[in-house]
């Protein structure tokens, strides 16, 4: 996949009173003005993640006019702090809604929305039903509604124990390359990044399990259009959870489901295609 030179950059940005790493691929004048209004993506990564590997997207929606904005998370990446500790799950949320009202000021007269990838999907649904900010769409990509091997009752259960006795205590978390894409030279360089973790917290862990399912529970209150695209072949979060999402949504969010789509559609091998699709429902949703 070919992506055009565009403006990309790393900084760091205060986000209420916490300092975040932002990338940002900014669309060249021309092709920024062939969208009316302008159109603005923020990009919110998944557990473990980082906004760098975003690179390859983020340029070539840049190239095809759209400003793309990404940050590190909270104990994520590049962003200041200790490594995955993670003080809550409203920070995260109140995190997005900071980055949110920052672009909102960086283009006033633009439409801005959010695309959202596995954790990342279940913070900007939550964002939006629990009465944050309002984006003009989100695209909730392999959201976090349920795992596809989710922790039995007695599992569940100790987990709720240990997370009120130790709820910062990490727990390794390993990734199968093979689970997120299935391109050869995308899986080396995952094993290959120093800043991807692969641990998850106690409490963070959690919070995924009650807020996915809360979602699920909720969708029919979703105001916000939404595209859900997911691989029927996701081994992590699972595609029916998105389905069953949707179908409780009465019409306000769109599954798209990706035969043989990995975890990370926007790094798979089909991930040219995928960007495409994407870019058209932003199109149309934001005329």
């Amino acid at each position: 996949m070919h992506a055009s030179k565009t403006n990309d950059r790393g900084q760091t940005w205060t986000l209420g009173h916490h300092d975040r790493f932002v990338r940002s691929w900014l669309a060249p004048a021309a092709s920024a003005a062939s969208h009316q209004p302008p159109i603005v993506m923020g990009v919110v990564h998944g557990l473990g993640d980082h906004s760098g590997r975003f690179d390859e997207a983020g340029r070539w929606l840049a190239g095809r006019g759209i400003h793309v904005y990404a940050y590190d998370q909270c104990g994520h990446g590049k962003t200041p702090g200790r490594r995955m500790r993670i003080p809550s799950y409203e920070t995260l949320l109140q995190d997005i809604d900071s980055f949110l009202l920052r672009l909102r000021e960086l283009h006033p007269d633009a439409s801005v929305g959010f695309l959202g990838v596995s954790m990342g999907g279940n913070l900007v649904l939550n964002h939006q039903l629990r009465g944050y900010s309002p984006m003009d769409w989100v695209v909730a990509a392999s959201p976090m509604l349920r795992a596809v091997n989710p922790p039995g009752p007695i599992q569940l259960t100790l987990l709720r124990l240990l997370s009120h006795l130790a709820p910062d205590r990490l727990l390794d978390k390993p990734i199968d390359p093979a689970d997120l894409t299935r391109d050869p030279q995308k899986q080396r360089a995952f094993l290959d990044d120093p800043l991807v973790q692969q641990q998850i917290s106690l409490r963070l862990g959690r919070d995924l399990i009650d807020s996915g399912q809360w979602l699920i529970e909720h969708a029919g209150e979703l105001a916000t259009p939404t595209l859900i695209p997911h691989g029927d072949a996701d081994v992590i979060t699972c595609h029916r959870a998105s389905i069953e999402f949707s179908e409780n949504s009465h019409g306000r969010a769109s599954v798209q489901i990706w035969p043989g789509g990995a975890h990370d559609l926007h790094q798979d091998i089909q991930r040219e295609e995928y960007l495409q699709s994407i870019l058209d429902w932003i199109n149309a949703t934001s005329t």
